[in-house]
């Protein structure tokens, strides 16, 4: 595992407070740690839990360390002494039974959600959506408001019931992060099941 946290290499790092979400990269690599530049100056502490997480040839790489040092944005983490390879995919996809609403002009199209990622999501709706079109809609998850405009990619029509998968647009980086730091949370739950 170790070879796969090299300098420069991007990841998602998560506190047990999801405003110190951020993206964060490896700059420097050291025989017992690593040193993490992060992109936005948060509020990291020593020795406080974190999880981190990365997409690699051989899936989603996630672990939980602990910080050794914090000095202003740099941070060295302690080694892993455990981690997971947890998908395939960029994205943790989730299933969620929620509704939410698709907005096309004045034409507001209700949606059910089947799964979502931080990516996207796949709906089930009565009608069928058009590929690439730009939809506004808004929902919650964990008392969080995520407005976000949803792009059909892939559309599936069976009787009565269309599904379309696709992706998010316009989302801003906090939002993404809450998404990911959700569907983590939600994957490993299940996978305790």
């Amino acid at each position: 595992m170790r070879n796969q946290i090299t300098e420069n290499k991007e990841f998602y790092i998560i506190s047990r407070s999801v405003d110190n979400a951020e993206k964060c990269k490896v700059i420097d690599v050291l025989e017992d740690c690593f040193k993490i530049k992060l992109n936005h100056p948060r509020k990291y502490e020593m020795d406080e839990t974190i999880e981190m997480f990365t997409m690699t040839d051989k899936g989603q790489l996630y672990f939980e360390t602990i910080i050794k040092d914090v000095e202003d944005d740099v941070i060295s983490i302690w080694f892993p002494i455990t981690y997971k390879y947890l998908q395939r995919r960029e994205y943790s996809r989730i299933p969620l039974n929620k509704d939410i609403e698709l907005i096309d002009g004045d034409n507001h199209i209700t949606a059910g959600i089947i799964d979502i990622s931080a990516g996207g999501l796949k709906v089930a709706t009565k009608q069928q959506l058009m590929l690439q079109k730009e939809y506004k809609t808004s929902f919650t998850l964990e008392n969080q408001k995520i407005n976000t405009i949803f792009e059909p990619i892939r559309i599936e029509a069976l009787p009565n019931v269309f599904f379309s998968s696709g992706r998010f647009k316009n989302l801003d980086n906090y939002d993404r992060i809450a998404l990911v730091q959700y569907c983590f949370r939600k994957q490993i739950e299940m996978s305790n099941k």
